[in-house]
Order: C-alpha cells, then sequence, then structure tokens
C-alpha cells in the first residue's frame, strides 16, 4: 500500500524531472537560435541584464552571471565590437567601467524577440488552449513567490 508521504515524494521528484527536462529543452532551442544570430546564451542574458540593470558595472554582470569578472570583461568585449554595448567610465570613481547599451540594440532585440515567440509556440503548439490557460494560471501563481 503506497503511503499519502510517498505519494507525496513521488509527485515531487516527477515535478522536478519534468521541470528540469523542459528547461533543458528550452535552453537546447534558445542555444540553436543564438548561434543564428552569433551569439552565445551568456552573451545574450548579458545584454538583457544590461537594459534592465540600467548601467551596471562589470562586477554587477559577473555576478548575475556567477562567474569571475574576467570572464563578464571577455563577453562584454564581444558585445562592445559587435556595437550592441559600450563601455563608460564611471563620472565619480575612475576605476569604475559601467556599461550601456547602444541604439543597435533594439533593432537585435526585436529579431531576437520574433525568434524566442516561434520557438515558444512550437514547444507549446502540442497544447490545447484550455491547457495553455491552465498552464499560464499556474506559471502566474508560481511567480507570485
Amino acid at each position: 500500500m503506497v503511503t499519502k508521504k510517498q505519494n507525496s515524494y513521488k509527485l515531487e521528484k516527477e515535478f522536478e524531472d519534468s521541470i528540469i527536462s523542459f528547461h533543458y529543452r528550452l535552453v537546447s532551442e534558445l542555444r540553436k537560435k543564438s548561434k543564428e544570430f552569433g551569439l552565445s546564451l551568456s552573451q545574450m542574458e548579458v545584454l538583457h541584464f544590461v537594459v534592465e540593470k540600467i548601467n551596471p558595472t562589470m562586477k554587477d554582470i559577473a555576478d548575475h552571471l556567477q562567474i569571475k569578472p574576467p570572464s563578464a570583461t571577455t563577453i562584454v568585449e564581444t558585445l562592445c565590437k559587435m556595437k550592441l554595448l559600450k563601455r563608460e567610465i564611471s563620472r565619480e570613481d575612475k576605476r569604475i567601467i559601467r556599461i550601456s547599451f547602444t541604439e543597435n540594440i533594439w533593432k537585435f532585440f526585436k529579431s531576437i524577440k520574433n525568434k524566442k515567440f516561434l520557438i515558444l509556440k512550437s514547444i507549446f503548439s502540442t497544447l490545447a488552449d484550455d491547457d495553455k490557460l491552465e498552464l499560464i494560471r499556474i506559471i502566474k501563481i508560481l511567480n507570485k513567490k
């Protein structure tokens, strides 16, 4: 006889496995598309972070990606060469370098947004509309915590 505790554990394990599996699928699809733009997922993450954070430092970027500052510098330098980001020395403290985005980033994001939409559309195309609504409802609940 299966106890309530065993059932709960089984459900949690199945939930965890499903989330991890879905995460890997989504990352894999995004990685494929990011290559079309000549970017890695880390580079795409930096672009999003710079736009959201507004003028972060190299340390902020390294902390966000959970990498060492020299690795963050390498990523940012590549994006600067692509004219998507620019480095600016802080007026308050010349030792601090702030990263900002260029106007080119908006065209780039528009094309990425369309690709991301197509990826999500293909992944969720197997769901019925009622299932999509239910999934949205559940994600909204999870996002509140």
